[in-house]
């Protein structure tokens, strides 16, 4: 074979290995290339993630967290004031339909529309079954001497205000000062009514009620009541928040305290005493 030829072949084989390197460095790189891109858009899409889950996640269960509060049955854990007053803490009862009245009086122990946690009877109620006829806050102190209907308590409540149950056991100085409270200024919605139908059940002797909610205590304590009293007054579950107190009209007998007060009879207006009309007298004919 020539020289020249032979030197051409391997120049053409020369070239060829030259490009094929040169096409094998282009698909690494390009291949590298894939792999930065693929790893920078991963990492994006984690670093989103992990920020959509740290604002959402916490969001969420702190949502669940609430709903959980909200639910029939949940009781809340005592706080450091509620400890040291022997109470229970928070618990969500039963909610009623609204404006059910009624004007004979109820036995709330055969009810369901309060705290029942331990088996406990639901007395004194927090909601349910009523007077139409509520109790007045110009005096808010209803000690048990008065004998207080618990049924017209019971509307204060579905009009927002907060009821504190007291019964015999309570000691005369804390009762003392649970007038004192209901006379002052700052709560003005809170009525202080004695429970004279026995003792209150799980030896609490101060109860704390607003719709739908009860806090059982041992003792009265200053702090647990401002506070139950700031939480829940005009509380969204009272059907009627912020309705004033519905008081006994003159014409209702206290007794029976009806809806309504007895219509007064109708007087029926006299009659005009009409005149008998003379008959015309007919003109003669000529």
């Amino acid at each position: 074979m020539p020289k020249d030829s032979s030197r051409r072949n391997d120049t053409r084989r020369a070239n060829k290995d030259r490009r094929a390197r040169l096409e094998e460095l282009r698909r690494q790189q390009k291949a590298a290339e894939r792999r930065k891109n693929f790893l920078f858009v991963g990492s994006a899409i984690a670093v989103a993630l992990i920020l959509i889950g740290a604002a959402v996640i916490p969001a969420y269960l702190h949502d669940q967290a609430n709903k959980k509060k909200q639910k029939v049955g949940y009781q809340a854990a005592p706080s450091k004031a509620e400890k040291a007053a022997g109470c229970d803490g928070v618990h969500n009862d039963p909610i009623s339909p609204a404006a059910v009245h009624v004007t004979t009086p109820i036995d709330y122990s055969k009810e369901k529309y309060g705290d029942t946690r331990g088996g406990t009877p639901p007395i004194p109620p927090s909601n349910g079954r009523h007077n139409p006829v509520s109790l007045g806050d110009t005096n808010r102190f209803y000690p048990l001497s008065q004998n207080p209907r618990p049924e017209r308590a019971v509307h204060n409540l579905e009009h927002g205000y907060i009821v504190v149950w007291y019964d015999s056991k309570l000691p005369a100085d804390q009762a003392a000062h649970l007038q004192e409270l209901a006379a002052g200024g700052n709560l003005s919605r809170l009525l202080v009514v004695g429970w004279s139908q026995g003792d209150l059940p799980a030896g609490k002797h101060v109860v704390l009620t607003s719709w739908g909610r009860t806090d059982r205590c041992a003792k009265v304590s200053d702090d647990v009541i401002n506070s139950f009293y700031k939480t829940h007054l005009n509380a969204p579950l009272a059907p009627e928040a912020g309705s004033p107190a519905i008081q006994v009209r003159r014409t209702t007998r206290p007794a029976h305290c009806p809806a309504h007060p007895r219509p007064r009879a109708r007087v029926r207006p006299r009659r005009r005493a009409h005149r008998r009309r003379r008959p015309r007298r007919r003109s003669s004919r000529y």
